[in-house]
This record gives structure tokens, sequence and C-alpha cells, in this order.
């Protein structure tokens, strides 16, 4: 995988769930290719920020983001909430998340499991200065209000909420705007009518793209290439489906 110029940046990717992930963070970086890596349940946190420490994935413009995602909330516990708190205290610039809400997994409705793992989270981001790394999926309105009753959107230069994977519509799209925040753009969000329609009306400094890309994204079982091969063909992969989005996006 040659080297190119100007990469986009991908805003939300699951590196440890890609297969070789050590191996794949060097091709990445021989691309110059940058993201914010997301681990989203607790299992995950160690072996990422081992990443970061030994890779130097600061100082090539990568971030982490450490959260309890709706999928995992009930296999959370109390001790968790310390725990997420000493991995982001570890370095200044850590984001929260991935959380939110997801009707698809149990404990959603109004006041129910995942919505107070997600007020814990957007309260810690609001109180460290972190940005929030939010997973919706069946109901924008709910997440945009519990955000602004907790106060985001409030201070000028506070914390921002990034809506990954968008799937909202104008009117959502125009809150999240109201409220300073930033739209990840995936290529399941062109695929929405009424996405695509909010995407052509929000300014593109707003706009962030995004493979979202974990262990569904490839498939290594059963191959018999080597690490640093699989790592080429996935670097490869995730660079074609950035730039695809990108490109779309810039069409609408």
């Amino acid at each position: 995988m040659q080297k190119r110029e100007k990469m986009p940046f991908d805003s939300h990717i699951h590196l440890g769930r890609l297969p070789h992930p050590k191996e794949l963070v060097k091709v990445l970086d021989q691309a110059g290719y940058a993201y914010n890596a997301i681990a989203c349940e607790p299992a995950e946190w160690e072996s990422l920020r081992e990443i970061w420490q030994y890779s130097g994935l600061k100082e090539k413009g990568c971030n982490l983001a450490f959260g309890i995602h709706p999928m995992s909330v009930l296999q959370a516990k109390e001790s968790h909430k310390q725990e997420l708190r000493t991995f982001l205290e570890r370095d200044g610039c850590f984001m929260v998340g991935e959380t939110g809400l997801d009707r698809r997994f149990p404990e959603y409705g109004p006041g129910e499991l995942q919505e107070r793992w997600f007020l814990f989270q957007a309260n810690l981001a609001l109180e460290l200065g972190r940005d929030l790394q939010i997973h919706c999926v069946g109901d924008y309105g709910r997440v945009i209000a519990l955000l602004k009753k907790v106060g985001f959107g409030k201070a000028a230069n506070g914390p921002q909420a990034i809506f990954h994977r968008f799937g909202g519509d104008i009117g959502s799209a125009r809150q999240i705007l109201d409220m300073g925040g930033l739209i990840s753009v995936h290529s399941s969000t062109l695929t929405k009518k009424t996405s695509r329609l909010a995407l052509a009306e929000i300014p593109r400094e707003r706009l962030l793209f995004e493979t979202d890309a974990d262990e569904t994204f490839w498939n290594a079982t059963g191959s018999t290439d080597t690490p640093a091969l699989v790592a080429e063909s996935v670097a490869q992969r995730l660079l074609d489906a950035l730039r695809d989005v990108r490109e779309a996006t810039e069409n609408l």
C-alpha cells in the first residue's frame, strides 16, 4: 500500500477488532492514514491502550475513545465507571464512547440501563472536557434532548458530540449543529434518503468521514496469508472505503 497525500481522516474505526491490529497500525502509518480508534467495551480498553503506548499514534494524528456501547450495558459493572475514568485520565486527548441508545438491544427505554450508562458517559465527557462519540439507532430526538439536558452545547469551546454513522434527518442534523456537534458520515448514511438530504445542507467543515470498520469488515478466518499481507489488504480496503464515502458526500 503506497503512501498517498492528503489522506482523509477516519473518524471511527474499531482497530482492536480488525485482524492483526499491531501489523495494521504499521501499514496505516506508512500510508499516512490517521483515525479515531474506538474501544467500546471494557475487554477492549487495555489492549488498545497498549497499541497506543508502543506505536506513537498520538504523534501521527490519531486518537482513542474508551466507552461502553449500548450493546454492552448488560455486562457492564459499577466498577467499570472508575476504570473508565482511569483510562481517560491517562491522556488528556482521549475521547469518551462510543455510547448512546440503540432500540435493537435490551434496556432501551427512558430511564433504563442504556440511558443510565449514556448519561454517565456524557457527564464524564463534560467533566473531563472530552469529545463524545455518539451511537444512535432509533431515537435521535431523545439522544439530543439528553445531551442538551446535561449541558452539551452550553459552552462555546466545550466538548463536542460526534454523531457517528449518522442516520438522522435534517431536523436532527440542525439540532446537532446548534449544540456545536459534528456529524460523521458512513456509507450507510448515504443509503437513506432523509440522511442524504440532510448532508446536502450541512457545512462541510462540520462533517467527518468514517469506515466504522470492525470484525465484520474483514474476515481473516482460514486465511493462509501472513499477518503482514492481511494487514496490507485490510489497509487498502479501508482506504478505498473512506475515499468512496468522502467522494460520494462531496457529490451530493
